[in-house]
């Protein structure tokens, strides 16, 4: 959607500078083509660098993924014999949502001797009091290993910093690539990933393990948008739809692989080891992939410019004229022109953000298109990250949820050109908000409905994401498009920073809802009063 004239006045307005004849993207795409074999083997090698890139931004739901616990019962049992299912369970531990409490027992009746048939008479069953030792499921995650059972917000707090690397690593990005080129930018990245994932295996607390979660998604953060980016200055503009959902859809199959990787190798140290190692392979793309033609006409390589178009021409069999080079050599000195003029313009403007509330038409899709960001990364990062915790096999639910997104972002592109962008972003909004009611609604034991509806609600916030991408672009004009979008973009990080804490949230509130009929009181403060009688009363 073009802004209209009346809703921009002189602050918008592109400096009048003389253009060049010819556009450098009409030369490049007539001599090169739109799309042939060159750019075909550009995207299938980006494709199967983001599959393994994806790796990273969803590996850490598993590593990092809950584990059933119980409170040890010390009357009853040792740690080294025990069982975590003993037929007795629920004479020692409250019962909650047809299991038992994982991080609360009954306080014992003073009675030192152990009875391993540990009958309900030992136990005051109308107070309860935390562990303070606890018995695990099995040893798959740092949970364990961090001893982590009951502490939901240290364990989500991964998460979120997780994120926050991801955000740092667009400024970092940005300044290599566009100081030592994109394919530098892109190996820089790929490597450290490689070795600060692999890493995290000797890590022997949680907060080395912290920091070099931090670290290794700073670096993983940054490898998509290099391979965005060279694989959109190769396509013509008729295809980069297509190849950006291409691209997103090679994203979800590695998540998808992930669940798969991660179902016959469950344990996280060996897990790690399998998903980040392969990734050193990829070295071998500084012989694969060539530097941006872009990039290299910035800093005035025309002979590498020159022998890389020649390249590509005779891959997608086409031919380069003496004309064509000519014009090419016109067009980027003029472009270099109107550059140094742009910059000349743009010191006599305001600063943009005195421009922008100077308008208030740019200035109200400022304030609405980042809540649009923030509901958007906020739903499809917490849809991804809860359905781990899902009933059934969370590895499972991962692969279907992570599947559901490919059909999400094809149905965006086709609908998008045939019935507007607004219809389908609002029509799939609200898709997903009464899809995710019915689940809520909806009874655990009814297992294939809650995740036929959790799908749909994926599949849903997908075609969203990959519609708003291109609307909210076309929201700002094209002089400042680039500024406001990243300011767009910025703040929507903010529900994707929020989501990892949506499990501690809950987790929270259920337990609240739990102690209804109980008293809890500190294992340490065994004498605290109890608040039975006053949960009874109210209800």
């Amino acid at each position: 959607m073009e802004l209209q004239k009346n809703e921009t006045d002189r602050l918008f307005v592109e400096p009048m500078v003389p253009k060049p004849k010819v556009s450098l993207n009409t030369i490049l795409f007539e001599a090169i083509g739109q799309f042939g074999r060159y750019q075909l083997r550009m995207v299938m090698l980006m494709g199967m660098l983001s599959v393994f890139t994806a790796f990273s931004a969803v590996e850490y739901m598993l590593t990092t993924g809950r584990i059933k616990t119980r409170c040890l019962i010390p009357e009853c049992e040792t740690l080294e014999g025990a069982k975590f299912s003993p037929p007795w369970i629920l004479n020692a531990v409250p019962k909650i949502d047809g299991s038992f409490d994982s991080c609360h027992r009954f306080k014992p009746e003073s009675i030192t001797m152990r009875n391993d048939s540990c009958p309900a008479e030992r136990f005051i069953r109308n107070v309860t009091i935390d562990c303070t030792e606890y018995l695990y499921e099995n040893h798959n995650t740092i949970v364990y290993s961090f001893g982590l059972a009951c502490d939901e917000w240290r364990r989500s707090l991964i998460g979120s910093v997780h994120t926050c690397g991801n955000l740092l690593a667009l400024p970092i990005t940005g300044y290599i690539s566009d100081n030592w080129g994109r394919r530098l930018a892109l190996l820089f990245n790929v490597v450290n990933t490689a070795w600060m994932g692999c890493v995290r295996y000797w890590c022997s607390s949680y907060y080395t393990f912290l920091v070099a979660e931090l670290l290794k998604s700073m670096f993983s953060g940054g490898i998509f948008s290099c391979t965005h980016i060279l694989v959109m200055e190769l396509v013509g503009p008729k295809h980069r739809v297509a190849a950006g959902a291409a691209l997103s859809t090679c994203l979800s199959s590695g998540h998808f692989l992930v669940g798969l990787i991660a179902w016959n190798v469950p344990y996280w140290r060996n897990l790690i080891l399998i998903l980040y190692a392969p990734l050193f392979l990829f070295l071998s793309y500084y012989w694969f992939i060539s530097e941006s033609v872009r990039w290299n006409m910035t800093k005035g390589r025309y002979r590498e410019v020159e022998s890389f178009l020649k390249k590509v021409a005779q891959v997608n069999k086409r031919e380069l004229t003496e004309k064509f080079q000519q014009e090419l050599k016109e067009t980027v000195n003029t472009e270099e022109i109107l550059k140094v003029r742009e910059e000349e313009h743009k010191k006599k403007e305001p600063w943009l953000i005195v421009a922008v509330f100077q308008n208030k038409e740019i200035l109200k899709r400022c304030c609405i298109v980042p809540l649009c960001w923030i509901t958007v990364a906020l739903i499809y990062s917490s849809l991804a990250i809860n359905s781990v915790n899902m009933s059934g096999n969370r590895y499972l639910n991962l692969m279907m949820v992570a599947a559901s997104d490919i059909p999400g972002y094809w149905v965006a592109v086709l609908l998008m050109d045939r019935i507007g962008r607004k219809p389908v972003i609002i029509g799939a909004f609200w898709t997903c908000a009464a899809c995710q009611l019915v689940y809520i609604i909806l009874p655990k034991s009814m297992y294939v409905a809650s995740l036929s509806v959790y799908l749909i609600s994926k599949f849903s916030i997908a075609i969203v994401l990959m519609s708003l991408y291109i609307f909210t672009a076309e929201m700002f004009p094209t002089k400042h498009r680039h500024s406001l979008m990243a300011f767009a973009s910025m703040l929507g990080r903010i529900g994707a920073i929020v989501a990892p804490l949506t499990p501690a949230l809950l987790d929270g509130t259920s337990r609240a809802e739990s102690r209804c009929c109980y008293s809890v009181v500190p294992a340490w403060h065994l004498d605290a009063p109890s608040c039975f009688a006053s949960c009874a009363n109210d209800a």
